[in-house]
C-alpha cells in the first residue's frame, strides 16, 4: 500500500482543525439557553446598547453560497431607527437603498426609482432586518415569542444565538448569531440550506431622534 504524502496529511489536518474550530465557535453559544440569571444579564446589556434611538455606520456583507463555493461581498452604510426601521445603502458593487419598516420593504435605485419588494422575494434579508429591529428594541420578550434565545457572556461583551421556533421559518433561516459589545458588532445568519450571510458593522454612531425626550448620553 502506497504511503500518504506527509504534507498532504498535515494540510488536511490543518483544515479539519480550522473547520472544527469555526464550527465550535459558532455553535458554542447554543450550549447556553437563556435562563433566569443570564436573562437579567442580557436584559441589562441590551438596555445599555439600545439606549439611543438611532444607530448608524458602515457595513460589510459577505454572502457565502455553499453550492457555488463562492463568497459575494457588498459594502455600504446602515441606519437603524426604533421608529422608522432599518435603512441599508449599498455602495458596492452596485448602489441601491433598501428600507425595512412595519409597512414592508422599499428599494430605491441609483436613478431614484422606488419600488415595493415583497417579503417573499427576500425572506432571509427580511427576517434578518426585523430581528435586528427586535434586538435594538431591547425587549427580550419580543425575541422569545419568535425564537429560542441563547446567550453567552464574552470578554468584550456577549453573544446571542437565535433559533426560530417555527419549523417553517427554520427552512428559511436556520439560526442567527450576534456578537455585541457596546453595540452590535457582527451578525451571522445561516439560511435553511446552511449558507451563511455575515454582516460586520463598523464606525458606528449613536444618537436620539429629533424631538426625543431623552438627551444624548443619558441612560
Amino acid at each position: 500500500m502506497q504511503s500518504r504524502n506527509p504534507f498532504f496529511c498535515r494540510l488536511t489536518c490543518m483544515w479539519l482543525i480550522l473547520l472544527l474550530g469555526v464550527s465550535m465557535s459558532v455553535a458554542a453559544v447554543f450550549d447556553h439557553p437563556v435562563n433566569a440569571d443570564s436573562k437579567r444579564v442580557l436584559t441589562s446589556s441590551l438596555a445599555e446598547m439600545t439606549r439611543y434611538d438611532v444607530i448608524s455606520g458602515d457595513f460589510v456583507q459577505t454572502k457565502s453560497i455553499k453550492k457555488l463555493n463562492r463568497n459575494f461581498v457588498s459594502t455600504g452604510t446602515f441606519r437603524i431607527s426604533k421608529t422608522s426601521g432599518v435603512v441599508w445603502k449599498t455602495e458596492k458593487p452596485f448602489p441601491s437603498e433598501l428600507t425595512v419598516s412595519d409597512e414592508g420593504i422599499t428599494e430605491r435605485s441609483a436613478n431614484g426609482h422606488v419600488r415595493t419588494i415583497s417579503t417573499k422575494d427576500n425572506p432571509v434579508f427580511t427576517e434578518f432586518s426585523k430581528t435586528i429591529q427586535a434586538v435594538f428594541s431591547g425587549n427580550i420578550s419580543d425575541l422569545e415569542t419568535k425564537f429560542n434565545v441563547f446567550y453567552e457572556k464574552t470578554s468584550n461583551g456577549g453573544q446571542i444565538g437565535l433559533v426560530p421556533r417555527e419549523a417553517s421559518v427554520r427552512k428559511i433561516v436556520s439560526n442567527i448569531v450576534m456578537d455585541f459589545s457596546s453595540s452590535i458588532d457582527k451578525v451571522v445568519i445561516t439560511d435553511g440550506s446552511g449558507s451563511p450571510v455575515t454582516y460586520e458593522f463598523k464606525n458606528q454612531k449613536s444618537e436620539n431622534e429629533p424631538g426625543s425626550a431623552r438627551q444624548a448620553g443619558s441612560p
